[in-house]
């Protein structure tokens, strides 16, 4: 059984980092949890939260419970700053003395293209230690591979609509990645609404759902049935519609 500890980043009254009333914390959490769901749809993984809330564990206690659960793999997942508007992309940081091209170096660059190839963010790579000091305590204190990954800039308004407009597909991205990065198959979960299976909602899929309701066309009714009833009507259209368009969720 692969063991995966996903660390949300901040929380409580470390907020991290902010802008325009945006908070990484917040952005953290929400992406963390996404990951933990899409996993848990997958055979043969299983998954730990250092935070499922807006609570803010010891740096040191995070690490001591993914090392006495025996985790396997290990995801800081934070937002990354600099100044505002002028930094963009997508890094993942690694403890400094693994080896350059190593296993966890690798596992840590698979995520960041993964990721990058699903949105278009700059992929800045996998950087070793920390900016300003050694190594980040994610790193330093846990027994097994890890990485802290930055999912782009929060400073950043570019970086912060692809945060929000590809949000599915981030977090399927680094699902798939850490599935991956254990040599397991990784098979996108079925997402209501989402007719063509690329893993988002949008106006096409409304309108292949609307298509399958008139038999036109024919899909999974696990994808186009939105309202539970057992069938595809122009209903559920409607509803895949509102999905698409934020108006639902």
């Amino acid at each position: 059984m692969l063991k995966i500890f996903i660390d949300p980043g901040h929380g409580g009254d470390s907020i991290g980092a902010s802008y325009k009333g945006r908070t990484e914390q917040d952005d953290c959490l929400r992406l963390a949890l996404a990951v933990r769901d899409i996993l848990f749809t997958q055979k043969g993984v299983e998954t730990m939260l250092s935070r499922e809330d807006n609570t803010d564990p010891d740096l040191l206690k995070r690490c001591e419970r993914a090392n006495g659960w025996g985790a396997d793999y290990f995801i800081s997942i934070h937002r990354n700053a600099f100044s505002p508007e002028a930094a963009t992309g997508v890094e993942a940081w690694v403890y400094s003395e693994v080896e350059t091209q190593g296993v966890t170096y690798n596992m840590a660059q698979n995520i960041v293209d993964n990721l990058c190839a699903v949105t278009g963010y700059r992929n800045r790579g996998v950087k070793k230690g920390a900016p300003a000091y050694r190594d980040y305590a994610v790193n330093r204190y846990t027994e097994m591979s890890s990485c802290l990954l930055e999912v782009g800039f929060i400073d950043n308004t570019k970086d912060n609509t692809v945060f929000d407009t590809a949000f599915s597909e981030i977090a399927l991205s680094i699902a798939k990645a850490l599935m991956e990065n254990a040599g397991l198959e990784f098979i996108p979960p079925v997402i209501k609404g989402d007719a063509d299976g690329d893993g988002k909602v949008t106006a096409s899929d409304a309108r292949l759902i609307l298509r399958a309701a008139v038999g036109l066309e024919k899909i999974d009714t696990a994808r186009g049935d939105l309202d539970g009833d057992g069938k595809i009507t122009s209903e559920d259209s409607r509803k895949a519609l509102r999905i698409a368009t934020g108006l639902e969720e």
